[in-house]
């Protein structure tokens, strides 16, 4: 790991696609995870059906498809498959557009006064 990491010190120009592709994965997931969050949070119907939109039009082909990150140096290997990542924000979008649905469904049976 040592060895890992002194070469992508030492010549970050041949890991850069490497870095630039996880860093992207990361900000993806974390963006997703953010907008699940506030879909769950939001104190509007209309909010949480918005903020939880994009987690399941993203999140899910992330999850369906695959998402393979591998890295070898020096006799250390990683091979990882990201795409189990993007269950997080899925759930939470899920979770959110329950609440939705279940904020509708309670709207709609409350007559107006």
């Amino acid at each position: 790991m040592a060895s890992l990491l002194h070469d992508i010190i030492n010549d970050p120009g041949e890991y850069a696609p490497f870095l630039f592709l996880l860093g992207g994965v990361i900000f993806l997931w974390a963006a997703l995870c953010m907008s699940g969050v506030i879909s769950l949070r939001a104190a509007t119907r209309r909010r949480r059906f918005w903020f939880s939109l994009p987690t399941l039009l993203l999140g899910l082909p992330c999850v369906l498809g695959n998402i393979p990150i591998s890295i070898e140096s020096q006799g250390f290997r990683i091979n990882v498959d990201l795409r189990w990542l993007f269950l997080v924000p899925v759930l939470l979008g899920v979770a959110g557009l329950a609440f939705w649905g279940r904020a509708k469904r309670e709207a709609i049976a409350q007559p107006a006064t």
